[in-house]
């Protein structure tokens, strides 16, 4: 029964833990200025939960780097559902948010090693 009992609190105190994360993060969206370098932007955001590179059909690189500002679910692994995209054209950032990757740029996935 005590097993069960610290194992609960344990079970707790994570799942707390968790929301201040979120809450820094999304304070730090707000620091962010379009034309930021991306080095810049993740001296501010940290490392992101995932990031894509695309080539823009004008040939421009485009990468997205997600970070996670939602708990929807309560699992390990983040879901792009529970991350706010930060979006760069070569290197500088243009803007974030669902909408601006839904806004029909043509983009083409560029093949990582």
């Amino acid at each position: 029964m005590m097993k069960k009992i610290l194992i609960l609190i344990a079970i707790a105190i994570l799942l707390c833990s968790c929301t201040p994360a979120l809450v820094k993060t999304n304070s730090n969206l707000i620091t962010l200025k379009p034309g930021m370098a991306q080095d810049d932007v993740t001296a501010v955001m940290g490392v992101p939960v995932l990031s894509e590179l695309y080539e823009a059909a004008d040939g421009k690189m485009v990468s997205i780097l997600y970070y996670r500002t939602e708990e929807k679910k309560t699992t390990v692994l983040s879901a792009k559902e529970e991350c706010t995209p930060v979006v760069f054209i070569n290197g500088k950032l243009v803007g974030w948010g669902d909408r601006l990757t839904a806004s029909g740029i043509n983009l083409l996935k560029v093949k990582t090693r």
